[in-house]
């Protein structure tokens, strides 16, 4: 069982405190085969000096040889801390990075997916913003302006994605700020804010993204949305059934929960933050 849990605990957070510049979490569901090549990768973009300032905690929910090759990679590579969060049994994405984010020790912390669809260069212009203080979380959109699909996924799932993206912001978001891409996986936080918006998750999975925005919007954090580069590299491993199901009941979650709870979740919310400062 993955050490930690998803709960707003302000003890396990700072039970075992050491502060770092960056914290990069990378969520891995059967990605041995390219997980040594994507954090060589990621090395190479942030560089020596920041390397040793940055923790890399790889959020594996599920990947045979994945012990024994983080194992090796210690040795390797220049990061001040490495750590594989092993889940077991599978918990999803959106638990993974939770319970990641709720260990993390950076001053900036974010996630990227493990085949770097989204290239590692833009940790570094996220860690610019976030440092200057201009936003209180960094979020790539493959839809925004400056955007640069190189390969689209699979059509289906393309036109799904776009259906989510319209429903959410017509209804979810109907009241706040709009997004033109929730679900792509490059995301960067101020550590605090991080660990607000990833506590006490009511829908996990795919839809965490959106739920994470629900939060930001209600908190009044500073979202900055930002075009980037992505291709897709490995087709995604959640199926279409997956989708279809899981998403709509995680929506309806989402909808029921923070449209009924919405005072009582912001003042819980505020609640937390306050223990964190």
């Amino acid at each position: 069982m993955f050490v930690g849990s998803s709960s707003c605990s302000r003890s396990s957070l700072f039970g075992c405190w050491i502060e770092m510049r960056l914290t990069v979490v990378v969520p891995t569901f059967n990605e041995a085969d390219t997980i040594e090549n994507s954090l060589r990768e990621i090395e190479r973009v942030l560089g020596p000096e920041l390397s040793k300032d940055t923790e890399l905690l790889i959020a594996d929910d599920g990947s045979d040889p994945m012990p024994e090759l983080v194992e090796r990679l210690k040795k390797e590579i220049g990061f001040a801390r490495l750590e594989l969060l092993r889940n077991s049994p599978p918990v999803g994405k959106g638990l993974s990075l939770a319970r990641a984010f709720e260990r993390a020790q950076g001053r900036t912390v974010g996630f990227l997916d493990a085949d770097l669809s989204t290239p590692a260069t833009y940790i570094l212009e996220a860690l610019k913003v976030l440092e200057a203080n201009e936003a209180d979380l960094y979020i790539g959109s493959r839809r925004a302006m400056g955007a640069n699909v190189v390969r689209e996924q699979f059509w289906l799932k393309d036109v799904l994605g776009d259906a989510l993206r319209v429903g959410v912001n017509a209804v979810i978001f109907r009241l706040g700020r709009k997004y033109s891409d929730t679900q792509c996986g490059f995301k960067f936080f101020k550590n605090q804010v991080a660990k607000v918006l990833y506590c006490n998750l009511v829908a996990y999975d795919g839809v965490t993204d959106v739920e994470i925005l629900v939060r930001a919007n209600l908190l009044g954090y500073r979202v900055c949305e930002r075009g980037v580069e992505w291709c897709d590299t490995r087709e995604s491993k959640r199926s279409l059934k997956r989708i279809l199901i899981g998403d709509l009941k995680a929506i309806t979650r989402i909808m029921w929960h923070y449209g009924v709870f919405e005072k009582k979740q912001i003042k819980d919310l505020r609640r937390f933050e306050k223990t964190l400062i």
